[in-house]
């Protein structure tokens, strides 16, 4: 239900409120910013830091210090615009009431997170195949493809359009799923999490991980950074097996990949 404002207030009052709303949503945004830098910078330094015991994906090629530097700097900007969308959605959800209501109790949370991470996964997969054709790749997705051999620090490395077509459903979510704001918010921080393990450029993923099995691995990313034009979905495997876009080589590559990570963990 949409909250309304009384048209007779004055037009002081009506500036004042105005003012009060616009600094709420500023700081929605604020905080929202924040705990996304938090957690890109907490996550991309633990990684880097469990690099050291697994194995290198792309052992063949290392990634250019500019290219790293460059990946970091654009990522600080575009958390921003992500944290603006994340924020504008999470404000006009509770302070206008723009959106579904939740689901009751636990299993209404853990149903709105599953569909959440379904939902997102299959908004990712097909933007993500649009952004990559002739039309909309070289103004929209190309940055974010310079980088052959991805880094932790890669995650995020994104023009404004490109955020604007992949990572708008944090604006849009309440909308289209009955969740609760800290339900979105967590799913948005895993998303975060499991983006930056993605773009490590090392296999992290474990037994859950082991195809046939629907949940990515590093090496399903990784391989779309070294192929281009395969593995387009974030979260899970399927749309990429339903349409023939998981590249043909990634179950033994993914089973090869995780057998050495496990063996140098025990080494």
């Amino acid at each position: 239900m949409l909250r309304t404002i009384d048209r007779h207030a004055n037009s002081g009052g009506g500036h004042d409120m105005f003012f009060r709303q616009f600094g709420s949503l500023l700081a929605t945004i604020a905080v929202c910013y924040c705990a996304l830098l938090a957690c890109y910078l907490i996550t991309c330094i633990v990684v880097t830091r469990l690099n050291r015991r697994a194995v290198k994906i792309q052992s063949a090629r290392q990634t250019p210090t500019s290219h790293i530097k460059r990946d970091l700097r654009q990522s600080l900007v575009s958390l921003a615009v992500i944290a603006g969308m994340l924020g504008a959605g999470h404000w006009s959800y509770t302070n206008l009431g723009w959106g579904l209501r939740p689901l009751p109790g636990i299993g209404g949370a853990v149903f709105s997170a599953v569909a959440s991470l379904v939902l997102f996964d299959t908004w990712f997969y097909w933007l993500h195949r649009l952004i990559h054709t002739r039309f909309f790749y070289r103004w929209v997705h190309r940055w974010h493809h310079l980088t052959i051999t991805p880094v932790v620090w890669s995650n995020n490395s994104d023009r404004l359009v490109d955020n604007l077509f992949l990572q708008s459903y944090w604006l849009v979510a309440h909308f289209l799923i009955p969740i609760a704001p800290a339900v979105l918010f967590a799913h948005k921080i895993y998303d975060q999490i499991t983006g930056v393990v993605g773009h490590s450029g090392y296999e992290h993923g474990g037994r859950l991980c082991w195809p046939p099995s629907p949940l990515v691995g590093v090496t399903h990313h990784d391989q779309h950074h070294q192929f281009f034009r395969c593995n387009y979905a974030t979260h899970f495997s399927w749309w990429d097996r339903m349409m023939g876009t998981l590249h043909p080589d990634h179950d033994r590559t993914l089973k090869a990949n995780l057998l050495l990570s496990r063996r140098s963990q025990v080494l």
